[in-house]
């Protein structure tokens, strides 16, 4: 396969410069803790595009202690972004393993929180959390019986994935994360409304 760097060269695009551009384009509508919080989001904004050619892709984990933090608000830029974006708040598990067997999508996942809070045998998301956990690598698929026959089929769940909630992930996933520590906004830090064909680019 031919090095992203020339295939960019022959769209005329110039990947330092669309960096940057997307760079300005999330700092204008999203408030970070610092600049490297921002270089991170950025980066892995562009990383989900070359999913199809890596890996390993990490989670992207954008965590508060308190709501009102601008996670949501980074969510809603990067799904103006990223390539095939899936926003989800109350997922169907079943829905996401039909999705990414079928082709690679972005996931996107607000009040993550939620999916951890409830665990044992009446827990409905048991399968979820194993998608979180495995899915960062290439390869990774998870077993399921299937109707009207049962038959078992391994879904594919390698993809990318950014998390917005309070508090902290398990460990497992942590350490599977960028994480990036959000807070409320200062006094006379502002953000604006956003729509942009960056993705497209």
């Amino acid at each position: 396969m031919r090095p992203v760097a020339e295939q960019l060269a022959d769209c005329g695009l110039d990947g330092a410069s669309l960096l940057d551009e997307t760079r300005a384009f999330i700092r204008m509508f999203c408030v970070f803790p610092d600049e490297h919080a921002l270089n991170a989001v950025t980066l892995w904004a562009a990383h989900t595009h070359l999913v199809p050619h890596v890996h390993a892709t990490p989670r992207l984990a954008l965590l508060s202690p308190e709501p009102a933090s601008g996670k949501t608000r980074v969510l809603e830029i990067l799904e103006l972004l990223v390539p095939d974006p899936q926003f989800n708040v109350n997922a169907s598990t079943a829905t996401i393993f039909r999705r990414l067997s079928e082709k690679q999508i972005t996931l996107l996942f607000d009040e993550c929180d939620t999916i951890w809070q409830k665990l044992g045998k009446d827990d409905n998301n048991e399968d979820l959390r194993a998608l979180l956990n495995s899915g960062y690598r290439r390869g990774a698929t998870i077993p399921r019986c299937t109707r009207p026959h049962f038959n078992v089929i391994d879904f594919p769940v390698f993809g990318a994935v950014a998390l917005a909630g309070l508090g902290d992930l398990p460990d497992t996933l942590m350490s599977r994360s960028i994480i990036i520590r959000m807070r409320r906004r200062a006094p006379g830090e502002a953000a604006r409304a956003a729509r942009h064909p960056l993705r497209r680019r």
